[in-house]
């Protein structure tokens, strides 16, 4: 397709006479110029745009190239570390339970962190890190095993696994005594049980939490609504027993259980 642009040769034309001290008439029509001649024109007057456009476009290339190249060997690598640690805790696994185990898997958790905590995030590092938190778990390190399924649950991309490692996260902060960010996490699962009608469970450990917190009033309106609304269900036996001993603290207290 030609382009008309007014006065092209003759302007150019007119600019260098004037650099020589001549005069030349500008014309006032018209000249069809080319989009080829165009595009000629511009990679003749500009050399050096060209040559640095083409430097930089393959210096853009070549990192991009070097940086999926050093992504695919950490993945490589990543998983390799991960392949041997689950090797080493199925070989600790096997072991009786005791001292000896406990300590084994302490240790093992711990340095399965490296392999957790790297900065490429993929499901392979969410599982390093549920494993981790799993040792640490049993080697009785709860606050670092919490640590760890908090971790897994951010990696993890369904909602299934994020929900069994914010659980385990929960299991860890209680075994830890902290129950006040144990009722935090399973209020979170609550809202995600829902979709499964799997509230229940998370319900009654929010009970229980508040329980040992000493908050037996919220504690008591989470245990009924599981009597109330789960009779003949997997949790109502339990909450009433649970109604039943801080009814008996409340009497211990000298307060008048609620009727």
């Amino acid at each position: 397709m030609a382009f008309q642009i007014k006065g092209f040769r003759a302007r150019r034309k007119a600019a260098r006479a004037a650099q020589s001290g001549e005069t030349v008439a500008m014309p006032t029509g018209f000249e069809e110029v080319s989009f080829g001649q165009k595009i000629a024109h511009f990679f003749r007057e500009n050399p050096k745009i060209i040559r640095n456009s083409i430097i930089g476009a393959a210096g853009i290339a070549v990192i991009v190239i070097t940086f999926l190249v050093l992504r695919a060997g950490a993945r490589e690598e990543h998983s390799r570390k991960l392949h041997e640690a689950l090797e080493k805790y199925d070989q600790i696994k096997i072991l009786p339970r005791g001292d000896a185990r406990a300590l084994q898997l302490k240790e093992f958790g711990l340095s399965l962190k490296p392999v957790c905590e790297q900065g490429l995030k993929t499901i392979e590092s969410s599982a390093a890190c549920f494993t981790a938190g799993t040792a640490l778990l049993e080697g009785r390190e709860f606050t670092a095993a919490a640590s760890q399924f908090e971790r897994a649950a951010a990696g993890y991309d369904t909602e299934a696994m994020q929900s069994v490692a914010r659980f385990m996260q929960a299991q860890a902060l209680e075994s830890a005594r902290e129950f006040e960010k144990a009722l935090a996490v399973y209020k979170v699962l609550e809202k995600e049980y829902a979709n499964v009608k799997k509230s229940d469970l998370a319900i009654f450990h929010e009970g229980r939490m508040l329980y040992y917190l000493g908050r037996y009033d919220e504690a008591e309106e989470r245990f009924g609504k599981l009597t109330h609304e789960g009779e003949g269900k997997d949790f109502a036996l339990q909450s009433r027993s649970y109604i039943s001993l801080l009814n008996a603290e409340r009497a211990q207290q000298g307060n008048q259980p609620k009727k």
